[in-house]
This record gives structure tokens, C-alpha cells and sequence, in this order.
């Protein structure tokens, strides 16, 4: 700061220097300007006109410019008195900003519950047509027992089970082989055999319980198929209804004396009710809080599917289907439910076809494989009334199979039905309708117990309510089945209403 100051005096000295000179200039060519003109003026007396000439004196600016630059230099030398005020800027005032107080509220300690580790979800298995290991062979009628295990030897096969079959006139045995041999070439060295009728795989069937949907109101299906007027004509007093299927809960109070006769074809000691029986007894004579649509009817109760410990669902074969049959037949049952579907397998086809020219009214539920699925069987078999499935709304159920074959429609979506532990659910599929025409069908032989099978179609699709395509279309076959005009299509109209039954 010093040296600023130092140079600043400095510089102005230099100014007033350079100021004197310039007067000095200035006085000289004055000067010289007095020599050429003349002073005419008197001596002793001031030249009027200075610049003019008038005497060699100094003029009065001259003597001005002289005395400023000497001032300016004399105030210019350096002062060693007090040091110059330093001029400082105006402090800034700095406003203190209120700083208002966060009120902090007490954390509140949550209880964290640990969550639980999702169990993994089950990739749904493929479930295969046949089981792979097994075949079932349909002996020579002239072939003694011993041809049982004579042919298991030639063969290197294990016999697990030999079942005299009634309405197939024939023994059936079941053989299983341990090797790495395929399954055909095991049935093509067996059907070159003499003592060997008939050989085929051991199929696979299931029950065809569909996914459960949005609830709709309970038993919409009774007033769909007229139930209540049909009850007044006849409720199925006395008409023996087989249905083949999981075992049924007897001890629930909708199936309360519904139950007639019970059979367990599957015979491996574990007879456990399961919910497709239940539910599906329950459609056909229920009673009570479940109102079946053939109250009255004798339940034969059939089980032939178990619960299957790797694919978790029920299931059975050709062979426990066959011995169901039998029962079923031997025991003068006139409705077959078969509320299941699996392949063409000729043995049960057979067994079938015997059982229907014997007189039995035949019922299946068409599938729930979809659209694109191949025809199931034994719904596909000529002699066999084949039911699919439509909700409350009379739109088809669309896991249903399609087909040329169907007969008629009939409730099978969001249906009320009874359930294990006295309990009460709701069920979908072809099978709950199938139930439902079964149920018709003991109506009907109430009415009618010599009719034919012929008849039975003929009744159930002349009165049925035309659904879909105009006629018979591969989704609802005839239409909508109703018990009531079925009743009366049979009968005629002039049927006295029956009171009390």
C-alpha cells in the first residue's frame, strides 16, 4: 500500500514539472513577440495590452501557471506525518436467518414380522397317457388259470393281478416288466401269442374337475333346467344311478340315506371319501342345503380313482375302470355317471358296449381339455351321451372339449355343491354336468323305466334350449337339457302331477 502511495506522489511531481516547463515556453515566446513590436506606451505605465508588447516583464498568466506547478509540486512531496485513512467499503449486513426448530416426533418401534418364504411354485407335470411299465392282457377263453403265469415266465413279465370280468366274458390279467424294453414291443410279442386274446397298455384316466371361477348365485342350475316343476312329476323314486368316481362322503347330511351301495375297486385298503365324489353325488341326489336334481335315486358308489402321490391329483386305470363296470352292472344299475375322461382303450369300450345292449342308460362328461383337445373318451364312444358345460349366462364353459358327438348342455360353471368336513363349495367342469343330465335321465326312467337309451336322446334333445349356432353345433350339441320339457316330451301332457314324490 506503501509503494502505491510512493509512486502516486512521484507522478504528480512529474505534472507539475512538466507544467512550469510549458509556462516557461509559454513566457519565451512572449518574449520574443516584445522585441518586434515597439512599447509606445509612456515609461513607468502599465502596457495595456500585454501581448502586444508594452516592456519585457512577466505576464500574469505566465506568473499564474509558474506558481501552480510549484504548488503542485510542493504538495506533492511525500508527507511523513500520519499514514492516509484507509477508505473501506461498507460492511454488508449479514441478517441472521431464523432457524425454526424441527418438532421430532418419537419413532413409533414396529413389530416387523419375518417373512415367510413363499413355497416354490409346482411346475404342473405332463401326466402320461398309459402307465409305462404295464400291460393288461385279455386271455383266451379256453386258457386255464394256470396260463397265467405260464405266459408271465415265457415273457419275463411279473403278474400283479388276474380279474374275472363279466361283462367282458373274459379274464384280464395285469402284468408289469422291469427291463428296458418299450412298451410295444412288449405288446407285440404278447398279441402273437395263442393264449393271448386281446393285449392293450393300462390307461390312465381323470377325473375332469375344472378350475373354480368367480362365484355366481347358489344353485342357479335348478331353475336352468326347470327342477321344480320337473319334481312334481318325478324325483327318481327307486332308480339305481351308478357313478364311478373318488370315494363319497356318506356321513354328510346332503348325502344323508342318498348312499345305496358302496364298492372300492381300487382295493388298496385306503377308502378315503375326496371332494369330486362328494360333489358330484351330491348334484345328482342331494338333499337339503344341496338339492339334488334326482333326490330319491339310489346312489351306487363306485371308487375307482385315488389320490396319485406324484402328479397330486385323482386319477385310475383301465383295469380299476374295469372292475367298476362290472360291479356297477352286476348290481343292476340303469345310469352310469362317468364323470372322468382318458383314451380310446378298447377293453372298457368293450365293457361298455355289453353294458349298454344290457339296457343301461350311459352318461359322460365331454372334457376339460379346450377347444383343440382330441375327443376324450368314453364320452366319444357311440353309446355313450356325451355332456358339456355352460355358466349361469348359458356361455359355454371354455375349458370344454368340442366335438360332433356332444348331446346336450348342462350347468357346469360356479355350481353349489356338498364338500368333505360337512362343508359346502362351489365346483366347474363337464363333470358337475354330466351330473346334472344323469340326474334328468333317473327322472325320466321314473317315468319310463322300460325306455331305451334311443329314447333317453331323443327326449333330452328334442326339448333342449337351442344354444350357440342355430341346431347342433360341436360346443352345445342339442342346447341346454331341461328336465321339465324332457318329462313332457316322453310322457305327453297329459301326466297326472305327481304329489309327495
Amino acid at each position: 500500500m506503501k509503494t502505491q502511495t510512493t509512486v502516486a506522489r512521484r507522478f504528480a511531481v512529474a505534472a507539475g514539472l512538466c507544467a512550469g516547463v510549458s509556462t516557461l515556453i509559454f513566457l519565451a515566446s512572449d518574449t520574443a513577440n516584445a522585441q518586434r513590436v515597439p512599447n509606445t506606451g509612456t515609461p513607468g505605465q502599465v502596457n495595456p495590452n500585454p501581448n502586444r508588447g508594452g516592456g519585457g516583464g512577466i505576464s500574469v498568466p505566465g506568473a499564474v501557471g509558474i506558481g501552480l506547478g510549484i504548488l503542485g509540486a510542493i504538495n506533492s512531496q511525500p508527507s511523513y506525518g500520519a499514514p492516509p485513512r484507509r477508505i473501506q467499503p461498507p460492511k454488508k449486513r449479514i441478517r441472521k436467518k431464523t432457524v425454526r426448530k424441527k418438532t421430532v416426533k418419537p419413532k413409533r418401534t414396529v413389530r416387523r414380522t419375518p417373512q415367510r418364504r413363499r413355497a416354490p411354485v409346482a411346475v404342473a407335470q405332463r401326466i402320461p397317457q398309459f402307465i409305462a411299465n404295464e400291460v393288461l392282457v385279455l386271455m383266451a377263453p379256453n386258457q386255464p388259470a394256470g396260463a397265467d403265469t405260464a405266459v408271465a415266465q415265457t415273457f419275463n413279465l411279473s403278474l400283479v393281478e388276474s380279474n374275472e370280468i363279466a361283462v367282458l366274458d373274459a379274464r384280464i390279467v395285469r402284468y408289469r416288466f422291469s427291463d428296458n424294453r418299450q412298451l410295444p414291443q412288449v405288446i407285440s410279442a404278447l398279441t402273437a401269442d395263442p393264449r393271448v386274446e386281446g393285449v392293450q397298455p393300462n390307461n390312465w384316466y381323470l377325473s375332469v374337475a375344472g378350475k373354480k371361477r368367480k362365484k355366481t348365485a347358489s344353485q342357479y342350475a335348478l331353475a336352468k333346467l326347470g327342477i321344480d316343476r320337473a319334481h312334481q312329476l318325478a324325483q327318481g323314486h327307486g332308480v339305481p344311478v351308478a357313478m364311478i368316481d373318488t370315494g363319497v362322503d356318506g356321513t354328510h347330511p346332503t348325502l344323508a340315506k342318498s348312499v345305496h351301495m358302496t364298492f372300492d375297486a381300487v382295493g388298496n385298503g385306503i377308502p378315503k371319501a375326496q371332494n369330486h365324489g362328494t360333489a358330484i353325488a351330491g348334484v345328482i341326489a342331494g338333499k337339503g342345503k344341496v338339492k339334488g336334481i334326482a333326490p330319491a335315486a339310489q346312489l351306487f358308489a363306485a371308487r375307482a380313482f385315488y389320490m396319485h402321490k406324484q402328479y397330486k391329483r385323482p386319477m385310475t386305470s383301465s383295469m380299476i375302470l374295469l372292475k367298476a363296470i362290472d360291479w356297477s352292472h352286476a348290481n343292476g344299475a340303469r345310469v352310469f355317471n362317468m364323470s372322468f375322461a382318458g383314451p380310446y382303450d378298447p377293453m372298457v369300450k368293450k365293457a361298455l358296449e355289453h353294458v349298454h345292449e344290457n339296457g343301461a342308460i350311459l352318461v359322460a362328461a365331454a372334457g376339460n381339455g379346450g377347444p383343440k383337445a382330441p375327443p376324450a373318451y368314453p364320452a366319444a364312444y357311440s353309446h355313450v351321451i356325451a355332456i358339456t358345460a355352460h355358466d349361469a349366462k348359458d356361455k359355454l364353459y371354455p375349458h370344454a372339449n368340442r366335438g360332433n358327438h356332444l348331446t346336450v348342455a348342462a350347468p357346469g360353471v360356479n355350481v353349489f355343491v356338498p364338500k368333505l368336513k360337512k362343508s359346502y363349495g362351489f365346483s366347474s367342469g363337464t363333470s358337475v354336468a354330466a351330473a346334472h343330465v344323469s340326474g334328468i335321465i333317473a327322472l325320466l326312467l321314473e317315468r319310463r323305466p322300460d325306455a331305451t337309451s334311443e329314447e333317453i336322446v331323443q327326449a333330452l334333445q328334442s326339448s333342449a334350449h337351442d344354444l350357440g349356432k342355430k341346431g347342433h353345433d360341436p360346443e352345445f350339441g342339442a342346447g341346454r337339457a331341461d328336465a321339465y320339457a324332457s318329462l313332457m316330451s316322453m310322457t305327453g301332457t297329459d301326466v297326472v302331477l305327481s304329489s309327495g314324490q
